[in-house]
């Protein structure tokens, strides 16, 4: 396995289903997390240059259960408010003895920064509309607890795929599974490089897509990333895309429906579809923390 995780394109299935294998071991019988300090000696960055609930304090409650000392590094507070460059931040934090760096940022700088600082060990905590691996893996934990493989799985993929990471990283780590179909559903708009996709269909009648569907993967309609002439009106989204009970009960009976977060409720999904229980969301945070701690576990092991 690599020295960093930049992305999911980079594991085997072997790799993926190791990394799986190993999360499910820190979570109890209750669902509660094992903490066990393994790593009292390493120092872990937090580094988000773009807001974050689930991937930062995730990442946080991970190091902190595996006896890290954790760095909350405050962007805003930084001297990169003074024009320092990412690049200059990172290096004088691995000159002061930090081991590793989570880094979330709005551009394609992850891969260079590995190359530029060596001696640091990076995950990638998001990338742009890149990559997001962690919540890939996360993703797939949750799939394999519900359906025990993706490997012929009817998936669906709706919502704003242009500028989603997650269904990057998501679709990278698919690649390395025998699935029966992939279906990419949502507004033509947000959708443009994915209606003639190698790995998959694009059906814009969310109806027809859903259809016989195994897993349903909704996502959040990306604000902050869409050019004015992208914005849709949100009450014809809502009656074309938005998951509800109807619309799931299009889905095969024992369908999971997954969203990565933060949930737009009663616009990307109703509600009532996301307390029923085919939803599977709450556990796909909870399983953020156990995906990270099998990372941090991995990557710090060298």
């Amino acid at each position: 396995m690599n020295k960093n995780l930049l992305s999911l394109a980079d594991l085997s299935r072997k790799e993926i289903e190791d990394l799986i294998s190993f999360a499910e071991k820190f979570i109890n019988e209750d669902g509660s997390f094992k903490k066990e300090s393994l790593f009292s000696d390493k120092t872990i960055a937090n580094i988000f240059c773009e807001p974050s609930t689930r991937t930062k304090s995730s990442f946080e409650i991970a190091a902190k259960n595996l006896g890290c000392n954790v760095l909350d590094f405050d962007t805003e507070s930084s001297s990169l408010q003074k024009g320092e460059s990412i690049y200059e931040t990172i290096d004088a934090l691995s000159l002061m003895g930090v081991d590793l760096c989570v880094l979330r940022h709005s551009e394609s700088v992850i891969h260079e920064l590995a190359q530029y600082i060596p001696e640091m060990t990076f995950i990638n905590g998001g990338e742009g509309s890149i990559s997001h691996p962690t919540q890939g893996l996360l993703d797939l934990m949750t799939i394999i607890q519900h359906k025990k493989t993706p490997d012929d799985q009817n998936i669906v993929i709706v919502g704003d795929l242009d500028h989603s990471r997650v269904t990057a990283s998501f679709l990278e780590g698919l690649n390395n599974f025998k699935i029966k179909s992939l279906t990419f559903s949502g507004h033509p708009d947000m959708c443009k490089s994915f209606q003639n996709h190698p790995q998959g269909k694009y059906e814009p009648d969310l109806d027809l897509a859903i259809e016989g569907s195994d897993v349903v993967m909704a996502l959040r309609i990306q604000h902050e990333r869409l050019a004015a002439e992208d914005i849709v009106d949100i009450d014809q989204y809502k009656y074309e895309y938005q998951i509800n009970s109807e619309r799931l009960a299009m889905a095969n009976e024992a369908a999971i429906l997954m969203h990565p977060g933060p949930v737009n409720l009663d616009i990307e999904i109703s509600t009532m579809v996301y307390e029923s229980d085919q939803s599977v969301i709450r556990q796909q945070i909870a399983n953020g923390v156990a995906i990270r701690m099998a990372v941090l576990s991995q990557f710090l092991s060298g």
